[in-house]
């Protein structure tokens, strides 16, 4: 058979979220007691102690799965960009970030590109979201411990 015809289509309609996440629950299954919100292409991580939560997301259709900080108003993480600006040289220099993979609303990310599509890619994907997550939660502490929440 021709190669070309081989190629399936990858639409992100296609990709098994639930089977996903699911894998991520059992090699992580601390993730899930500290889990604040999941959604089809999301997970986040919440960290009550400094009112953020570090979201864990994959983008099937762009071949990427990444982290950052995210918002969740119901646990106070909002207006997240104003409140990290001040710290955003030290964070990034921590983190080691690549300012061309920020934007002005997701200003401190990193991404992996991946085939999500590949479930035997799965395993090292939530290996390499969680680990990254603990990275971004040990800069946070490091530089907002001191910071006097309201």
């Amino acid at each position: 058979m021709n190669a070309i015809f081989d190629v399936i289509p990858r639409t992100v309609t296609k990709f098994d979220d639930d089977s996903f996440w699911k894998v991520l629950e059992e090699r992580h299954p601390q993730e899930r007691t500290r889990r604040a919100a999941k959604a089809r292409f999301y997970w986040q991580r919440s960290l009550p102690s400094l009112g953020l939560v570090v979201t864990l997301y994959v983008s099937p259709d762009k071949d990427r799965c990444g982290v950052f900080v995210g918002r969740n108003e119901k646990l106070g993480a909002i207006e997240v960009v104003e409140r990290l600006q001040p710290h955003a040289a030290r964070l990034c220099e921590i983190l080691k970030l690549d300012p061309a993979v920020s934007s002005a609303e997701f200003p401190f990310m990193s991404e992996w590109q991946v085939n999500c599509f590949a479930p035997d890619n799965w395993p090292a994907m939530t290996d390499w979201l969680t680990t990254e997550a603990s990275r971004f939660e040990r800069a946070l502490v490091a530089i907002l411990a001191h910071e006097d929440r309201q």
